[in-house]
């Protein structure tokens, strides 16, 4: 078994482009975000949804890491919903 140096992004540890782990990691991180703000309002999940405008299995989806169903342009929008600021 050999063990090799791991780089900064796990995504392309995993094989992604460049361009596709940035963007994996940005997603990752504002839904780690999003999820401590959501956390934070101690709030059930269908009144964040309401808070956000969706309905509550998008809440659900966030919770349990599922990346595929949000972009970095949705992730911001949601966040400005909560009256954060993506920089």
């Amino acid at each position: 078994m050999k063990i090799k140096k791991a780089s900064e992004n796990i995504f392309e540890d995993l094989g992604f482009s460049k361009a596709e782990a940035a963007n994996l990691e940005a997603r990752s991180r504002l839904m780690m975000l999003l999820e401590d703000e959501i956390k934070k309002l101690k709030v059930s999940n269908n009144d964040a949804a309401k808070i956000l405008g969706v309905k509550a299995p998008r809440i659900s989806e966030l919770f349990h890491g599922r990346i595929e169903k949000f972009s970095l342009d949705l992730l911001v929008s949601y966040l400005a919903r909560l009256g954060k600021r993506v920089d």
